[in-house]
């Protein structure tokens, strides 16, 4: 395994386990869906079998499995206006641009369906629900299904440009054809694309603010100077801000924190002292050409007549060449 997709596969590891935490997990969905509002409790959540495996026909009395293992799903209970809505909310993190994403999701869609259907076949069959029109399928006329919904949690510093829907993947279709396509559009949040974040309660909001301005360094200056709570933020989620904005990680302070307002004003410094060296270098590189030119010595003696430590002449001579 090459050295990227080690460290790609330590990042997917890490925002499965923060976005998994359950209190993680309902405040994004209460930010994502009902603005920040607490409608989904995250002690009533559910976890899931990631795994999902069915089995198609293929004909000719024939079948074929199909097994896909799915980031985080987790069974919700929903309460608003003094009903129960039940949901299966799912989330695929994703640390680079995927570009068959509409498809994978469908799937995994669609076998989130197909498990629901076979569990309610078991169970009718067993109590002896079915008629015989649906012993077939073991559903029943009254039987329903739990909505699915699966959101694409883009984690890159990229813009997301890969298709959000079935239909922008398709080569060219005949208008006559078109209206029998079915489409599958993907709950894309891309945290890197927001222009204004969802409201969130818990440390996410800090987590995607910061992710959100990684591209544009005066802004994420300004960010963590304006808000206290990135001076004592969780372990898991300093290192999520570590993994993905570069900022190193500073240890752990007295409160049990850590100070990521620091760490990034100390980022800053580093710009600022990397700045100073590199004026200095191309300083001393045009004096080098202008007394080698001037005065016909050579670069060492250019190099002692600046007085430049010798542990630094290799450095100068192959910038020259």
């Amino acid at each position: 395994m090459f050295e990227s997709e080690i460290v790609m596969a330590s990042k997917d590891v890490a925002t499965k386990k923060y976005m998994r935490n359950p209190v993680i997990f309902a405040d994004f969905f209460n930010g994502l869906i009902y603005g920040g509002r607490q409608v989904i409790d995250w002690a009533t959540l559910e976890e899931i079998d990631t795994s999902m495996l069915s089995i198609i026909p293929t004909g000719n009395r024939k079948s074929k499995s199909v097994q896909k293992f799915r980031d985080i799903i987790k069974k919700s209970i929903i309460m608003k206006n003094d009903k129960i809505f039940y949901a299966i909310l799912g989330i695929e993190n994703q640390s680079d641009i995927h570009y068959a994403m509409p498809v994978r999701d469908m799937l995994y869609d669609a076998l989130g369906y197909m498990r629901q259907v076979e569990e309610i076949s078991v169970f009718n069959k067993i109590e002896g629900k079915c008629s015989a029109d649906s012993y077939l399928s073991g559903f029943t006329k009254t039987d329903k299904l739990i909505p699915v919904v699966t959101v694409t949690l883009y984690w890159g510093d990229k813009s997301w440009d890969a298709p959000t829907s079935l239909q922008e993947m398709l080569t060219d279709v005949d208008d006559a054809v078109r209206p029998f396509i079915n489409d599958y559009n993907i709950n894309l949040f891309s945290i890197i694309d927001c222009e204004q974040l969802p409201s969130f309660s818990t440390e996410l909001r800090e987590l995607f603010s910061i992710l959100n301005t990684r591209n544009d360094k005066t802004r994420m200056y300004e960010l963590v100077q304006t808000n206290n709570k990135f001076t004592n933020l969780q372990r898991d989620t300093a290192e999520l801000i570590r993994d993905f904005a570069s900022v190193k990680l500073p240890r752990k302070n007295s409160g049990g924190g850590y100070n990521m307002c620091k760490a990034v004003m100390e980022l800053k410094q580093e710009g600022i002292d990397l700045g100073l060296q590199q004026g200095i270098q191309q300083t001393h590189l045009r004096d080098i050409k202008n007394i080698t030119n001037k005065l016909g010595v050579s670069i060492d003696e250019a190099l002692k007549i600046l007085e430049i430590p010798e542990n630094e002449w290799e450095k100068y001579k192959s910038m020259l060449e």
